[in-house]
């Protein structure tokens, strides 16, 4: 059995999958604790949540101290002393009166500690993780090389990140931990991963609900390519679809890339409520009359303009051509944002895709599909997803050193590079299987990059180096499949 939770602005949707779908829909007033306890404790349980999103984009602005280790020669905000090689050997150990002074005045809310090199060497972040562990408790320090790739600005910015939404990812999971221990989160990208994962990358979290109903509505339609349009409570979101998985670009925040991947959408500002105030205003106030709101809403003009949706007497306190044209301006905007992609197949997901894809897709010139169970299909997309594992390997044959993500492995003394490719792709493979992950989904491991150049020395070859990023891709579990 599969079951699928996705915390949503206003409701939280579960899905449960065995031989047949069933869905609810409870309101976020009712708590956590009750969408959790009606999902209940068997089989697999799979989270999407739009906290950490929610952190970053209105949360409170916290103090984050930042300390890197550049090494010698380079300048970075709140750098301090210790040096990995490019080839992952330390030449400079941290001074941990260095790191202690740092911690003589107020303690900030959290710390983010980045090594330039700590993906082929962590040694020195985790003693710098040691050091600050005396001052903070662990949910509130992040290090890098959990994040696993070498770009040294984009991964500051994504260790600040992490530092920022790391006390709400562990809150959470505790919460959830409380009525069922064994679960798994969405990521940004489609994927699963585990609770410990997501605590040392937070950043794995950021906007998974459009990796979500993007896989939901694959596999409620199997449609490989056409255009999802998930009509939500607060934003509207276009999602492409091609050969049966969303598209994906790197997230940039604050004016600075980062390491994060997430599915590319188009989002627009409005939603089943998004209030109405003279016109339809770009956020909600609380949730639509018709579901014991306060203002009306877009879902309340529909209902002016003929829907029974909710307790649709509440709604009729618009005049009915304030109404229409409420509704006729999303149909507007949406519609000719869509036409922009030109779909052959437009697939309506979201509660209110029932009363509006059909005009939607009349106006954009396509065929909209409304499948059963679209009002939750972010939570059937996380119910069928499989585990994801991103790894990035590097391998000295000098120093006869193998790492992945910064830990180390035991080395494998071959010159062969296909041999060594299948050892890292077992390495993998039995990191997902570690997670939870099932034999069949972890068949297909994608080579991201791969990169291998001699060391010569006195017209010898003194060393081989490698570079290898596998991975294991998002996309439907072969047991839900």
């Amino acid at each position: 059995m599969f079951t699928g939770l996705d915390i949503g602005g206003t409701n939280t949707d579960i899905a449960i999958i065995d031989s047949e779908i069933k869905t609810h829909k409870i309101p976020n007033t009712s708590g956590l604790s009750t969408a959790l306890k009606k999902a209940g404790s068997s089989g697999r349980l799979v989270v999407s949540t739009s906290q950490p999103l929610n952190e970053i984009l209105t949360g409170p602005q916290f103090n984050i101290r930042t300390i890197t280790i550049p090494g010698p020669g380079l300048v970075y905000s709140g750098a301090i002393k210790g040096a990995v090689s490019h080839r992952g050997d330390i030449i400079e150990p941290i001074d941990t009166e260095e790191v202690k002074s740092l911690f003589k005045g107020p303690h900030p809310y959290a710390v983010a500690i980045s090594g330039k090199f700590s993906v082929r060497n962590n040694s020195l972040e985790e003693q710098v993780c040691d050091v600050v562990s005396e001052y903070l408790d662990p949910e509130q320090i992040a290090v890098s090389s959990h994040i696993g790739a070498l770009n040294f600005p984009a991964r500051i910015k994504t260790t600040q990140i992490n530092a920022r939404i790391k006390p709400k990812v562990n809150a959470l999971n505790n919460l959830i931990r409380e009525v069922n221990a064994d679960f798994f989160y969405v990521t940004s990208t489609g994927g699963l991963t585990s609770p410990d994962r997501a605590l040392q990358n937070p950043s794995l979290l950021y906007h998974s609900s459009p990796a979500t109903v993007a896989n939901g509505a694959y596999y409620l339609t199997r449609n490989e390519n056409c255009l999802v349009l998930d009509i939500g409570g607060t934003t509207t979101e276009l999602i492409p679809i091609a050969h049966g998985k969303p598209i994906f670009e790197d997230v940039i925040i604050d004016g600075f890339k980062t390491l994060i991947k997430s599915v590319k959408t188009v989002s627009i500002p409005y939603g089943g409520d998004s209030c109405i105030r003279e016109t339809l205003c770009p956020f909600r106030a609380g949730n639509a009359r018709s579901f014991g709101g306060g203002e009306p809403t877009l879902t309340d003009a529909l209902n002016v303009s003929g829907a029974r949706i909710g307790d649709d007497d509440r709604s009729h306190v618009i005049d009915k051509k304030i109404a229409d044209n409420i509704v006729e301006q999303y149909l507007i905007t949406v519609s000719s944002a869509v036409k922009k992609f030109k779909p052959g197949i437009i697939i309506g997901t979201g509660y209110l895709a029932h009363y509006l894809l059909s005009e939607i897709s009349e106006r954009a010139k396509t065929t909209g599909i409304v499948p059963e169970h679209a009002g939750s299909a972010n939570a059937v997309g996380a119910a069928v997803s499989r585990i994801s594992i991103l790894g990035y390997f590097h391998v000295d044959t000098e120093k006869k050193r193998m790492t992945m993500n910064g830990k180390e492995y035991p080395y494998y003394a071959t010159s062969d590079d296909e041999e060594l490719l299948a050892h890292a792709k077992n390495i993998i493979r039995d990191v997902a299987r570690a997670d939870g992950a099932p034999e069949e989904d972890v068949e297909d491991v994608m080579i991201q990059f791969f990169s291998s150049y001699e060391v010569v020395r006195g017209w010898k070859v003194a060393a081989k180096i490698t570079d290898i990023l596998l991975s294991i891709a998002p996309g439907i579990s072969v047991e839900a499949a």
